[in-house]
Formats: C-alpha cells, sequence, structure tokens
C-alpha cells in the first residue's frame, strides 16, 4: 500500500503538474513551468554543483562527498521537447549521492528547434568525453530513458568503451505508442497523457520513422548491451514500454532486472527528497551501482 506521503503527492501532481503536460499547452509554458516547480528546492547536503561545458554542451557536474570510483552520465526527461538539469537537478544529485559516482547532467538540445537526432549527438559527444576519464554508467528517465538506449547503440557502432551498466527510470521506448498500457491506463498515471506523448513524437520525429530503433529503441537489438536495471510504476501510460523492453533484453541475453513499484506514477523518483517509495527506489539504483562495482 501506497504511503501516506504517497497518496498526498499523487493528489498534488494530478492536480498541479499533469495540466502542463496535455495536448495544447504551450510548449514555453512547458518549460518554464516545469522548471520552476524544481527551481527552489535544494539539492540534497553532501553534493557540490558546479555548471560547466562538456564537449560544447551546458552540464552540472554533480560531485557527492564520498565519491567512488567512475562516473554517471544522466540524461533528463522531457518526451524531448522539455526538461533540464533545472527540472532534475534534484534527483540526479540524489542518485549521485547515493551512488557515490560524479554525476554529468546534460543540458542536450530539445525538440521541435532541434529534432532528432540532435540530442542524442549531444548525448554521444558527451559520453566520448567522459569514457576518456574512467568507466561511465548512463541513466536516464523518461525520454531520457529512451536516449540512454539509444545512445548504446551508437556506442556499439563506434566501437566506444561500454557503460558498466544502465539506470532505466520509466523509459519511453517505443514512440508508436502501440503498448496496451497507453490507453488502458490514461486514467491512472498521474503525470504523463496519451495526447501529450503524441504530440511530443512528430515534434522530435519531424521526417524519421518511429520504427528506427534510435528513435523507438523497443526495436533495437540488444546483443552485448550491459547490465541494465528498469524501474518502472505500476500506473504508468508507459508501463508496457518497461514490460517489453525487459522481455527483449532478457531474450538477448542481457543481464537484465525489471523493478516494478505498485501503485506509483511516472518518474516518481523525482519526489525521493520526502517520499518513501522515491527513496526507496534510488537506494535501489545505488544497491545496483555497487553490486557492479
Amino acid at each position: 500500500m501506497a504511503s501516506l506521503m504517497a497518496k498526498m503527492t499523487a493528489a498534488a501532481v494530478k492536480r498541479l503538474v499533469q495540466p502542463t503536460f496535455t495536448p495544447g499547452y504551450p510548449l514555453h509554458k512547458q518549460r518554464k513551468r516545469l522548471n520552476l516547480l524544481q527551481k527552489f528546492a535544494p539539492l540534497p547536503w553532501g553534493v557540490e554543483k558546479i555548471e560547466i561545458t562538456l564537449a560544447g554542451i551546458p552540464a552540472w557536474r554533480l560531485t557527492p562527498l564520498a565519491a567512488r570510483r567512475g562516473q554517471l552520465l544522466y540524461l533528463h526527461g522531457g518526451g524531448y521537447v522539455c526538461g533540464s538539469p533545472q527540472s532534475h537537478g534534484d534527483m540526479a544529485a540524489r542518485i549521485a549521492k547515493q551512488t557515490g559516482l560524479i554525476t554529468t547532467l546534460i543540458d542536450y538540445r530539445l525538440a521541435p528547434e532541434h529534432p532528432f537526432p540532435a540530442g542524442l549527438d549531444d548525448a554521444v559527444c558527451a559520453y566520448q568525453e567522459l569514457a576518456n576519464h574512467g568507466p561511465v554508467y548512463i541513466a536516464g528517465d523518461s525520454a531520457g530513458g529512451g536516449l540512454t538506449l539509444a545512445l548504446v547503440q551508437r556506442i556499439q557502432q563506434a566501437e566506444l568503451p561500454p557503460p558498466v551498466a544502465l539506470l532505466l527510470l520509466s523509459p519511453l521506448t517505443d514512440l508508436s505508442c502501440s503498448g496496451d498500457s497507453f490507453e488502458q491506463r490514461a486514467g491512472r498515471d498521474k503525470l504523463l497523457t496519451p495526447g501529450w506523448i503524441r504530440e511530443a513524437v512528430p515534434a522530435y520525429c519531424r521526417d524519421e520513422s518511429v520504427d528506427n530503433p534510435l528513435v523507438s529503441p523497443l526495436n533495437a537489438d540488444f546483443n552485448g548491451f550491459p547490465a541494465t536495471l528498469i524501474q518502472v510504476g505500476s500506473e504508468e501510460i508507459l508501463y508496457s514500454d518497461s514490460v517489453r523492453l525487459h522481455q527483449r533484453m532478457q531474450q538477448a541475453g542481457v543481464r537484465v532486472v525489471l523493478s516494478e513499484y505498485p501503485e506509483m506514477w511516472h518518474v516518481f523518483q523525482l519526489h525521493a527528497g520526502y517520499m518513501p517509495e522515491a527513496k526507496q527506489a534510488v537506494k535501489e539504483l545505488a544497491a545496483f551501482v555497487h553490486n557492479q562495482q
């Protein structure tokens, strides 16, 4: 059963945040509001933030006091059309603190101003730079999770050093929106709506087919992918994206874990500063990382 704090948070997200992610809501207002929701959230104690430029890409470097060996490249969500280090910095900092990994949260280019593959190209450049300095983990939520899977394909194609492991939070893996949960759970997800996703897809893809594995990584060949943890809430419209991804990675022989959180919505980990379920999810991410070391 969900905690009282989770129930209160769910009601607030449904009332105050979900209206932002509906068709017709102006994109510039979506971006501004998403940033504003986190603007005044203090980063957790024990994490230092500096703003840097990595391979020409603006980024936040989040360094925990008890840093371990290794780095984390974090790719934020937002349907490829919104999101930023500001909107996802608190969650990324909490992941950095728990894992002990020096975390780089990049401000990759967004659609529709910069459609596919601009954001992916930025991720590749950032990864190359980080990989020059040692082992790299990759994490991403929602569209950032899909971008993580596309990035691994590009890493393999370029024969770059592979990442140690992947951490996927409610990944968006199928831009054709064909999963059963997409409509079936539309009234249950406290954050996302099907109409908003359908509006974001053409903005990102433009003339590119949604079947392209770099766009919809559910269609990828997963042979050779690193160990992967997938976290998903039971109430998500993207629930099927995670379940099918897990199945296909298993079939390819990937060491993959699917962790389902009952009664949770899309990227509930954003509330890790105060919500028990989200705190537990971040601890699970850290345990998975430590098991790879």
